[in-house]
């Protein structure tokens, strides 16, 4: 997705080269999207996530062969938390650096983020700073167990709007807790000076139920209906797709989804190099060994994430919101 701050030209070149990429990914069977784990040590208390009880890890120093070999449209710098990786401004250059066209991101919860370490992520090249947030106020703190983080997220975000001249990314997971706030964190979105994209609550990460959304199907339906208005006003500030979206409330009414695409359309590389379908998924194959139509496909229909319904939404569309035109 363009940054609403580059200029014509640049937008045009983004966008020319970006659309070179989409081709040849449907040329060679190239995923569209890789979901880099860099780490999955964390430094919050998640219940629905157990990727913070890691101690120990093996992983690369160096992933531009890794991105070279799968090369993918699209490269989000996951965890656990990638902040912890003291080399993480290197790691974006080295993604950078792999091929013409890499749209590149980072998922962060923001608490090791700073406006010098932002800077930095820019200036080596980054397309995307994407910043998870659960609730507006302080009960996101106490949800991801880290003292004052909605105090420095609330105030770090607009600021980089606003100095940086940059527009950060609000990742939300939609859950029954939060269910009631959706709409709201959209408007603190456009607020801010930030764009949003949604995510679809799933039990399967951590085996926890708690937050998923049984009984209130209508009231989804309602709030969906709502976002999509407003994206329809807003243009640009509620990123994800029309197609996604309208999916959610079909998903948490069933309790599973469509059938998916990961390993084709989509993967996960751990942070040692070796290749998953997906993050919930056991690695497969070191990235060395990688081939498209490596994978055959898979029948299940467990999540609806958005990193997986995204790459499902119909190409022409999608790439029309990911470049900008």
């Amino acid at each position: 997705m363009l940054d609403r701050n580059k200029s014509y030209i640049e937008s045009f070149n983004f966008a020319f080269l970006g659309l070179s990429k989409l081709v040849e990914t449907k040329i060679t069977n190239s995923p569209k999207l890789v979901n880099l784990e860099v780490t999955k040590k964390c430094n919050a208390r998640c219940d629905f996530c157990d990727y913070w009880q890691t101690q120990h890890e093996e992983r690369l120093d160096d992933y531009t062969d890794l991105i070279k070999k799968i090369n993918p449209l699209v490269v989000m710098v996951t965890g656990g938390e990638p902040m912890l990786r003291k080399d993480i401004v290197e790691i974006i250059k080295q993604i950078k650096s792999a091929s013409y066209f890499t749209y590149t991101g980072i998922i962060t919860k923001g608490d090791l983020l700073d406006m010098n370490k932002a800077k930095a992520l820019y200036d080596a090249g980054i397309d995307q700073i994407a910043i998870s947030l659960d609730f507006l106020g302080d009960r996101h703190s106490e949800n991801r167990g880290v003292n004052g983080l909605w105090s420095h997220v609330s105030d770090l975000i607009p600021r980089i709007s606003t100095e940086l001249k940059r527009t950060i990314s609000i990742n939300t997971i939609i859950m029954d807790d939060n269910l009631h706030q959706i709409v709201d964190m959209a408007k603190k979105a456009k607020e801010w000076g930030a764009n949003i994209s949604f995510s679809s609550y799933s039990v399967m990460k951590a085996n926890n139920d708690e937050h998923f959304i049984n009984d209130e199907i209508k009231k989804v339906s309602q709030v969906i209906n709502e976002l999509i208005s407003l994206k329809k006003a807003w243009g640009d500030t509620i990123v994800s797709s029309e197609y996604y979206l309208s999916q959610i409330p079909v998903f948490f009414k069933n309790g599973y989804g469509p059938p998916c695409n990961a390993g084709s359309s989509f993967l996960t590389a751990t942070p040692d190099g070796h290749i998953k379908r997906c993050s919930e998924m056991p690695a497969v194959c070191h990235y060395t060994d990688y081939e498209p139509n490596y994978f055959t496909k898979t029948k299940c229909t467990t999540c609806w994430f958005g990193c997986r319904g995204e790459t499902q939404a119909p190409v022409i569309a999608k790439a029309r919101e990911l470049i900008g035109v």
